[in-house]
């Protein structure tokens, strides 16, 4: 399924059908929250799954279990919010970035081994992916944290949020014109 995923996602862009924002009234801004909510709780609903299945099911022993369960929430909503923002401003293209993203966070999260064990390329751009974040924060809620480091890494998470709202919102129609003039270039191509 996952290959298959992938190639799914490669695929010739197609031009999407547009929202429904119009037709009911809605602002853009409205339709985008308001698709979002579907996604959000779905996220929501995996966290949740997966830390109490990490806690209850494999047995991880959690030194702050709400603390750990907030680490999964926040996660679950910034990776989801970036993955729908791209995809519904970019369709196919955005499905692709995505897949590039999540590739970059496993090789460069420090998850699996340490950061400073990494290329250089991943040393240096770590400061910019979200896993780093979430894994401090995990590291934090499951051993105990020092000082302010579970909120520290918990805020820089956060952070990732704005710029994925900035592009939904604001950056969207631009991008969405510059997306329908790529597709249809490609598509006079008839490649």
């Amino acid at each position: 399924a996952g290959p298959g995923a992938m190639l799914d996602v490669l695929r010739k862009p197609r031009p999407e059908s547009p929202g429904n924002a119009r037709r009911f009234g809605l602002h853009p801004y409205q339709e985008y929250f308001g698709r979002y909510v579907i996604f959000g709780a779905m996220a929501l609903l995996q966290g949740t799954l997966v830390c109490l299945g990490d806690m209850f099911f494999l047995g991880v022993q959690c030194e702050h279990p709400l603390q750990f369960l907030m680490v999964g929430w926040l996660c679950a909503l910034v990776f989801s919010l970036l993955i729908y923002t791209l995809t519904v401003s970019f369709g196919d293209i955005g499905k692709a970035i995505a897949v590039v993203l999540l590739v970059m966070q496993v090789a460069g999260s420090g998850g699996t081994f340490p950061i400073e064990t990494l290329p250089p390329f991943f040393q240096m751009i770590c400061k910019w992916l979200l896993f780093p974040y979430g894994v401090d924060a995990m590291h934090s809620a499951m051993a105990g944290s020092f000082g302010n480091e579970y909120w520290v890494s918990m805020g820089k998470l956060a952070l990732f949020i704005l710029p994925a709202l900035l592009l939904g919102l604001v950056l969207r129609k631009p991008v969405m014109r510059l997306n329908d003039w790529i597709i249809r270039n490609l598509e006079s191509t008839k490649v």
